[in-house]
């Protein structure tokens, strides 16, 4: 397990995830650049409380390797190389557990991306959409660090030559065909991975605070998980 740092957009920083971002019962994680790690993160936070958690996918993950604490587990059917995919009814886990925690859309590794039409799987009873944001793709090419870049691209009406910057970012976040995609009335939370240096935090202060006063927003750093 790496050392984990949670802030504040003023760089104040704080214990636990979930002291920032409350979460739902069916909390679902979006974009790319830390979702599995912010998952991770929660569903530790949760079940050292007590809470029976479980995580899963509506798309496709890696198993977890690490052993997981007490009242945290990670469930899926059995998929190609080895991965998990979708159980039949996610909604349904909330039966069994105090909250389901869903990775809903993939980013091949890369910090950034805008959604395809088939993204992302969100269950009727998602009550929280938390979009994750790597850090490390601000100031570079679109091309180089999107996932998917001729979506961002259209998305944010550039070329993909173009570098990322923290105000096409908080515009990527809030798009209804970005990051937002398909958030409706469920409330909506982001959180910005990769700041493990000044410039990236910078950046991660300046997309704080281009977003609304009414959207929980934390900066993290994951060294390990």
């Amino acid at each position: 397990m790496k050392r984990t740092h949670i802030y504040l957009p003023d760089l104040r920083e704080i214990s636990c995830l979930t002291d920032a971002i409350v979460p739902a019962p069916i909390t679902a994680f979006v974009g790319g650049g830390g979702k599995t790690s912010s998952m991770l993160t929660m569903g530790i936070e949760l079940a050292q409380r007590g809470k029976r958690t479980v995580m899963t996918t509506t798309t496709r993950i890696m198993p977890f390797c690490e052993d997981l604490p007490k009242n945290l587990t990670c469930v899926g059917r059995p998929a190609e190389h080895g991965k998990l995919q979708a159980v039949e009814h996610p909604d349904a886990l909330r039966q069994q557990y105090d909250f389901v925690l869903i990775e809903a859309d993939g980013s091949r590794g890369l910090p950034l991306k805008a959604p395809a039409a088939h993204e992302p799987v969100l269950t009727a009873q998602t009550g929280l959409v938390i979009a994750v944001m790597g850090l490390t793709g601000i100031g570079r090419p679109i091309a180089q660090v999107c996932h998917r870049p001729e979506r961002v691209c259209a998305v944010l009406a550039v070329s993909p030559e173009q570098c990322i910057t923290p105000e096409m970012a908080a515009a990527l976040l809030l798009h209804e065909h970005g990051l937002r995609k398909g958030v409706g009335n469920r409330r909506f939370a982001v959180i910005l991975n990769q700041a493990d240096g000044r410039r990236e935090q910078d950046a991660g202060g300046r997309i704080a605070a281009q977003l609304p006063q009414d959207i929980a927003c934390v900066l993290t750093t994951y060294r390990g998980i």
